[in-house]
């Protein structure tokens, strides 16, 4: 407990401790009402922190989430309502009993008493007070948390897009790509015209969903093939990639440019030759989408800034945020893995 926390509880004993005092000076003497306040105001806050303490350790109990969901307030509050009568009646008799040692036949100890339903209701509406505190103190704290979190992803996202922004707009890629057009526009303007259709797909799908958190793996994959139709023209045989797509996937979700972000990684750091071809494969297995490549690194990365892998960083920056599985990325027998976690579209 916090010390705001023990603070309002103080608060709430020393005001139920007044209450008590004025209403003891209706029948009594000031020196006879304040006898009873070194009992009635330690009383009151240990029980009242005692609450406190005992509602943490049932929401701690395994299972419980199981019997009061979230989802269903009705049922967590009729659950938590059932508890605090339970309570208050258990407390009730023992404050009976209490009385009856410290003060025998002064009160009128039997359950139909006004003695025992005036502890009752008064210990229920401690508890229950204390309940709902905790509760929405509770759900101010999950909100600002929620809040912060997407202010995080938020910004993660804002990176992420600009660096396939500036990824896809660096002088090496447009020289890349207009060298490409320019040469094809004299040789076969059919395949000119395809390339500046994939050329433009590109474009469109970073302006549409530049505003996205995640976005459809199909639409990820239809990305990656307009992405390697103008690779293949710029490498011709010399890379290949194949797709294997479990369609009952194709709706599942991960940030957008992840997969051109690691087709891209693959063509940058790896010797792509006629007598050495970069062979990249693309396929789901469980809620995993792979992405593969055999492992020929070049002598030297393509650019000092792709080497330093801050677009996988982020990645793994934003499945942190709004995921509880991270992309792994590793090397077996001269194979380069990615595995990059599907979020169900439900989430």
């Amino acid at each position: 407990m916090n010390i705001n926390r023990f603070l309002f509880y103080f608060l709430l004993c020393t005001l139920v401790n007044v209450v008590n005092f004025l209403r003891d000076l209706q029948d009594e003497s000031v020196i006879e009402a304040l006898k009873y306040v070194p009992y009635v105001f330690p009383t009151i806050l240990t029980f009242t922190i005692g609450m406190y303490y005992l509602r943490s350790y049932i929401l701690e109990l395994p299972g419980v989430n199981k019997i009061i969901p979230k989802n269903k307030r009705s049922i967590k509050w009729g659950y938590w309502l059932l508890l605090i009568t339970t309570k208050s009646v258990l407390f009730a008799i023992i404050a009976m009993g209490l009385s009856e040692l410290f003060f025998p036949g002064y009160y009128n100890t039997s359950i139909t008493s006004l003695f025992f339903w005036g502890n009752f209701t008064a210990v229920f509406c401690i508890i229950l007070f204390v309940y709902v505190m905790e509760a929405f103190l509770e759900s101010e704290a999950e909100k600002q948390e929620f809040a912060m979190k997407l202010n995080e992803i938020e910004n993660e996202r804002t990176l992420a897009k600009y660096q396939a922004l500036k990824n896809q707009l660096n002088p090496h890629f447009l020289f890349n790509s207009f060298n490409s057009l320019s040469a094809l526009i004299g040789i076969d303007t059919h395949k000119a015209d395809d390339f500046l259709q994939q050329l433009s797909n590109i474009y469109r799908y970073n302006l549409d969903h530049s505003e996205d958190l995640v976005v459809s793996l199909d639409n990820e994959v239809k990305l990656i093939k307009s992405y390697m139709v103008m690779q293949h023209i710029r490498f011709r045989e010399s890379i290949q990639i194949t797709y294997q797509i479990d369609e009952s996937k194709s709706n599942y979700l991960l940030p957008p440019m992840t997969l051109e972000l690691l087709v891209e990684n693959a063509i940058k750091h790896n010797i792509i030759e006629k007598t050495n071809p970069l062979y990249i494969n693309v396929f789901t297995k469980g809620d995993y989408i792979i992405v593969e490549n055999n492992y020929q690194p070049r002598g030297t990365a393509v650019n000092k800034e792709a080497s330093f892998g801050i677009g996988l960083k982020n990645l793994k920056k934003q499945y942190e945020l709004m995921h509880t599985v991270v992309p792994t990325f590793t090397i077996e027998n001269n194979t380069y893995i990615a595995r990059i976690p599907l979020i169900t579209p439900d989430i």
